[in-house]
Protein backbone atom coordinates (compact mmCIF):
# COMPACT_ATOMS: atom_id res chain seq x y z
CA UNK A 1 0.00 0.00 0.00
CA UNK A 2 2.37 2.34 1.18
CA UNK A 3 4.48 2.16 -2.72
CA UNK A 4 1.19 2.71 -4.21
CA UNK A 5 0.63 5.87 -2.11
CA UNK A 6 4.25 6.87 -3.24
CA UNK A 7 3.50 6.60 -6.88
CA UNK A 8 0.24 8.23 -6.51
CA UNK A 9 2.32 11.63 -5.00
CA UNK A 10 5.37 10.91 -7.18
CA UNK A 11 2.52 11.76 -10.13
CA UNK A 12 2.78 15.49 -11.71
CA UNK A 13 0.49 17.82 -9.52
CA UNK A 14 -0.44 19.25 -13.24
CA UNK A 15 -2.29 16.11 -13.66
CA UNK A 16 -4.36 16.01 -10.66
CA UNK A 17 -5.38 19.73 -11.15
CA UNK A 18 -6.13 19.17 -14.71
CA UNK A 19 -8.61 16.29 -13.21
CA UNK A 20 -10.10 18.33 -10.72
CA UNK A 21 -10.66 21.07 -13.37
CA UNK A 22 -12.46 18.20 -15.29
CA UNK A 23 -14.56 17.67 -12.55
CA UNK A 24 -15.52 20.64 -12.10
CA UNK A 25 -16.37 21.51 -15.75
CA UNK A 26 -18.65 18.33 -16.27
CA UNK A 27 -20.24 18.56 -12.50
CA UNK A 28 -21.75 22.24 -14.14
CA UNK A 29 -21.86 21.81 -18.00
CA UNK A 30 -23.05 18.09 -17.38
CA UNK A 31 -25.87 19.24 -14.29
CA UNK A 32 -27.10 21.85 -16.68
CA UNK A 33 -28.20 19.06 -19.36
CA UNK A 34 -31.69 17.85 -19.72
CA UNK A 35 -30.50 14.05 -19.08
CA UNK A 36 -29.56 15.22 -15.69
CA UNK A 37 -32.46 15.79 -14.32
CA UNK A 38 -33.03 12.53 -11.94
CA UNK A 39 -29.92 10.54 -13.33
CA UNK A 40 -29.46 9.21 -10.13
CA UNK A 41 -32.49 7.87 -8.10
CA UNK A 42 -32.87 9.28 -4.32
CA UNK A 43 -31.36 7.34 -2.02
CA UNK A 44 -28.47 6.81 -4.16
CA UNK A 45 -28.02 10.74 -5.40
CA UNK A 46 -26.35 11.26 -1.51
CA UNK A 47 -23.66 8.41 -2.55
CA UNK A 48 -22.92 10.09 -5.92
CA UNK A 49 -22.99 13.25 -4.45
CA UNK A 50 -20.55 11.90 -1.54
CA UNK A 51 -18.09 9.98 -4.34
CA UNK A 52 -17.88 12.92 -6.87
CA UNK A 53 -16.81 15.46 -3.58
CA UNK A 54 -14.48 12.91 -1.89
CA UNK A 55 -12.40 12.32 -5.18
CA UNK A 56 -12.72 16.13 -6.12
CA UNK A 57 -10.87 17.00 -2.96
CA UNK A 58 -8.79 13.84 -3.19
CA UNK A 59 -7.60 15.55 -6.83
CA UNK A 60 -6.97 18.44 -5.23
CA UNK A 61 -5.23 17.27 -2.45
CA UNK A 62 -2.60 15.59 -4.46
CA UNK A 63 -2.80 18.61 -7.00
CA UNK A 64 -1.40 21.04 -3.86
CA UNK A 65 0.98 18.28 -2.79
CA UNK A 66 -1.36 18.14 0.35
CA UNK A 67 -0.92 21.63 1.38
CA UNK A 68 -3.87 23.78 2.88
CA UNK A 69 -5.78 21.21 3.86
CA UNK A 70 -8.71 23.31 5.78
CA UNK A 71 -8.39 25.69 2.53
CA UNK A 72 -9.63 22.66 0.29
CA UNK A 73 -12.27 21.47 2.72
CA UNK A 74 -13.72 24.96 2.22
CA UNK A 75 -12.89 24.73 -1.65
CA UNK A 76 -14.58 21.89 -2.30
CA UNK A 77 -17.41 22.90 -0.08
CA UNK A 78 -18.24 25.93 -1.78
CA UNK A 79 -18.22 24.21 -4.91
CA UNK A 80 -21.02 21.99 -3.73
CA UNK A 81 -22.84 24.95 -2.73
CA UNK A 82 -22.27 26.61 -6.08
CA UNK A 83 -23.62 23.29 -7.43
CA UNK A 84 -26.65 23.41 -5.29
CA UNK A 85 -27.44 27.22 -6.18
CA UNK A 86 -27.07 26.28 -9.88
CA UNK A 87 -29.22 23.16 -9.78
CA UNK A 88 -31.59 25.20 -8.11
CA UNK A 89 -32.00 27.67 -11.15
CA UNK A 90 -32.32 24.76 -13.65
CA UNK A 91 -35.44 23.76 -14.77
CA UNK A 92 -36.40 19.41 -13.66
CA UNK A 93 -33.48 20.18 -10.94
CA UNK A 94 -33.86 21.01 -7.23
CA UNK A 95 -31.25 22.58 -4.48
CA UNK A 96 -31.37 20.44 -1.90
CA UNK A 97 -29.13 21.45 1.32
CA UNK A 98 -28.75 17.70 2.65
CA UNK A 99 -27.14 17.53 -0.91
CA UNK A 100 -24.51 20.22 0.02
CA UNK A 101 -23.93 18.13 3.51
CA UNK A 102 -22.93 15.48 2.11
CA UNK A 103 -20.57 17.21 -0.25
CA UNK A 104 -18.71 19.21 2.48
CA UNK A 105 -18.62 16.30 4.98
CA UNK A 106 -17.34 14.08 2.25
CA UNK A 107 -14.94 16.87 1.22
CA UNK A 108 -13.68 16.83 4.88
CA UNK A 109 -13.81 13.22 5.40
CA UNK A 110 -11.29 12.47 2.58
CA UNK A 111 -8.90 15.20 3.25
CA UNK A 112 -8.43 14.11 6.81
CA UNK A 113 -8.11 10.97 5.51
CA UNK A 114 -5.45 11.78 3.13
CA UNK A 115 -3.62 13.98 5.67
CA UNK A 116 -3.83 11.12 8.27
CA UNK A 117 -2.56 9.01 5.31
CA UNK A 118 0.52 11.14 4.53
CA UNK A 119 1.61 11.42 8.17
CA UNK A 120 1.48 7.56 8.52
CA UNK A 121 3.90 7.90 5.32
CA UNK A 122 6.03 9.87 6.72
CA UNK A 123 5.54 12.50 3.95
CA UNK A 124 5.78 15.76 5.00
CA UNK A 125 6.19 19.27 2.39
CA UNK A 126 9.45 20.31 2.50
CA UNK A 127 10.36 23.57 3.87
CA UNK A 128 10.26 25.34 0.51
CA UNK A 129 6.08 23.62 0.21
CA UNK A 130 5.16 25.55 2.88
CA UNK A 131 5.64 28.56 1.78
Amino acid sequence: MREVGLYLISLPRSFYLLGAATLVVVLFWGGSQPFAAGLVPVPYDKLAHSLYFGVLSMMLWFGTGGRWPVLLVFTVSAIGGLDELHQGALPGRVADFSDFLFDAVAAGLTIAALERYKLALGIFPSPADRI
